[in-house]
């Protein structure tokens, strides 16, 4: 007689602890940590083009703005690889030194601080990228560094794990309905 309630109590303590775990993940989802961005090349005089490359941005568009660059930029797809590209101009008259560039992402402003660095009239741009760039929240990622899928359990983890949490609350309600004689195996 008193597997009924016990029954039930655990059926009820399985669906409150999935509803908080989903309620969980949906908070994670929402937050949109800061996108990374790289420059190539990392250093290049006045009136230069340079290549932007935006990760960690999951929507499918962005747009970099700074006071380095002749105009806006709009991300898209890059062609190879990952993440999002665009070409932009650095103005002809932006004096030497680092610039911010604010990414909007995802409906999100993303302020990354001394992202550009503008060279000195006349220099040849640099071959290669000679530092990470610093994107906020811990840096830029480089080669090896985890990515935003090491985070943690994804969406479609979490709604496995409430649908089995789920599952394993109905066997136990469905077990103690059995009446009391009937608990042989079938």
């Amino acid at each position: 007689m008193r597997t009924r309630p016990l029954a039930q109590r655990t059926a009820t303590v399985a669906v409150a602890l999935a509803t908080l775990s989903l309620t969980a993940a949906g908070a994670a989802a929402g937050a949109t940590p800061a996108p990374a961005l790289e420059v190539h090349p990392a250093t290049a005089p006045p009136g230069t083009e340079v290549d932007l490359t935006v990760t960690g941005c999951p929507a499918g568009t962005a747009r970099a703005l700074s006071d380095a660059f002749v105009a806006p930029a709009d991300l898209a797809p890059a062609p190879r690889g990952t993440g999002l590209f665009a070409e932009t101009r650095l103005r002809s008259g932006a004096a030497p030194g680092p610039y911010a560039v604010t990414v909007s992402c995802a409906g999100r402003a993303h302020a990354l601080p001394d992202a550009v660095r503008v060279g000195e009239p006349g220099d040849r741009p640099a071959a290669t990228p000679t530092a990470p760039v610093s994107a906020g929240g811990g840096g830029a990622q480089g080669p090896g560094a985890a990515g935003p899928e090491a985070t943690g359990p994804g969406l479609r983890q979490v709604v496995v794990g409430l649908l089995l949490t789920c599952a394993a609350g109905l066997v136990v309600v469905l077990r103690a309905r059995r009446p009391d004689g009937d608990r042989s195996p079938s």
